[in-house]
């Protein structure tokens, strides 16, 4: 090679080095630079081939089409690659809306070069059926080769196609719960609740079971289960698990939170709370909050969330037996209950009933001062006799109401439900 020669050629690889150089550096900082990265260092490339021919050189005939068709090459992988900028995000996203997978677009974009490529050896009159047999054996040793790689590129492709998961979604994988933060050719990365990044081959998350915490809704149900005293009635225990989880930042209104009663236990009855938010990667902060507001709604309800019981019982000799059979008598005649108020304006207030009687009504001057406007001043009484508490209408202008029926004078059971207008009281005959 002469001293010509060589000044053509550096002056071309300099060129070309200083313009794939600033593609360089103007990536870093403007977007549309970095997404045109690789068409750009291809018209680099052939800006400084054509630099070459600047000087004086014996230049073939041959030389000056293949010149020719790198630029036709360049200029058309150029246009490809400003067309998908266009329609994948100016005319999908942003006019239509549309979010296509992340591996989508670039799988696109690369048959379109490589068709390119084809067509351009094509023109230049490269006889491609030698070259495809050769590129087929190659693809079959390499195919054997890269295997395992090949296996996440077509499981990432499936993934993208099929959608099981997006960016952004909340997703199980086994036992781990995680963000999806990215999907690539290869891998699939998750971000952790603990802000650790999970990286799983996408052959391998492909064959796994998956759950969509996101799709098709975002919202996710919620369930709390509670133990709770078996002397406390249902209706109670189910108005203070409601009233708790509504109180709760993050649990919806709509759908409304729901109790079920679950199971009958060794020492309590379990409670079902469901409760539905609207991302589950609030939940363990909302399943705190929940199980602090029922502790506390407890606490001033009066109801306890009993420990494990197990009863030991010892056969007592004589003496012990008729000291425990008189003691046990004393206390049957002692009274023991209260109303409580299940439904109405004034629902959740109570009052413990003993051997005073007690007035209901709208006066300030009855032991439960009811809000209900059907409710006379003094409206009835409870009183304790020897079998018993009853109820007693003292002349209501609606009447007092037991389980449905009206009634002036009624001895009470466990349970029984009195009605004073809007108001639905419960008498309970052995309290909490």
């Amino acid at each position: 090679m002469n001293g010509t020669h060589a000044l053509a050629v550096g002056a071309g690889l300099v060129v070309a080095a200083v313009l794939i150089g600033v593609i360089g550096l103007l990536k870093k900082r403007v977007r549309l630079v970095k997404q045109m990265a690789f068409p750009l260092s291809i018209v680099a490339i052939a800006v400084g081939l054509k630099v070459v021919t600047f000087f004086p050189l014996e230049v073939t005939e041959r030389q000056t089409d293949w010149l020719t068709l790198v630029f036709i090459f360049a200029a058309a992988i150029l246009v490809i690659r400003i067309g998908a900028i266009y329609y994948f995000d100016v005319h999908l996203f942003h006019n239509r809306g549309v979010r296509l997978p992340p591996l989508l677009p670039p799988v696109f974009i690369a048959v379109a070069y490589l068709i390119t490529g084809f067509i351009v050896l094509k023109a230049a009159g490269v006889e491609l059926t030698g070259l495809l047999a050769t590129s087929a054996i190659t693809s079959l040793v390499l195919g054997l080769a890269l295997q395992p790689i090949l296996g996440n590129f077509f499981s990432g492709l499936v993934i993208s196609l099929e959608r099981p998961y997006r960016i952004n979604d909340w997703i199980q994988v086994g036992d781990v719960e995680a963000r999806v933060v990215d999907i690539t050719w290869r891998t699939t990365h998750l971000r952790t609740r603990d802000n650790d990044n999970l990286i799983y081959p996408n052959a391998e998350i492909a064959n796994r079971e998956i759950i969509n915490f996101y799709y098709p809704h975002p919202l996710h149900l919620e369930r709390i289960y509670v133990g709770v005293h078996y002397r406390t009635p249902p209706y109670r225990a189910k108005a203070a698990l409601l009233a708790a989880a509504r109180r709760v930042d993050g649990v919806l209104e709509k759908p409304s939170p729901e109790c079920f009663v679950l199971e009958f236990g060794d020492s309590s009855i379990t409670y079902e709370l469901r409760a539905w938010i609207a991302d589950i990667s609030h939940r363990p902060r909302i399943e705190s909050d929940i199980r602090t507001e029922i502790w506390e709604e407890f606490h001033r309800r009066g109801i306890t969330i009993p420990f494990p019981i197990r009863t030991l019982e010892i056969e007592p000799r004589v003496g012990t037996l008729a000291i425990k059979r008189a003691t046990e008598g004393a206390a049957a005649g002692m009274p023991q209950a209260r109303l409580y108020v299940a439904a109405g304006p004034d629902r959740g207030r109570s009052l413990n009933l003993g051997e005073e009687p007690v007035l209901i009504g709208r006066s300030s001057n009855c032991d439960m001062t009811l809000k209900v406007a059907r409710a006379s001043k003094e409206h009835c009484r409870i009183e304790w006799r020897e079998d018993g508490f009853y109820v007693v209408d003292l002349e209501s202008q609606f009447g007092t109401i037991v389980n449905g029926r009206k009634v002036k004078e009624r001895r009470l059971m466990d349970l029984d439900e009195i009605e004073i207008g809007d108001d639905g009281l419960r008498f309970e005959s052995h309290g909490s």
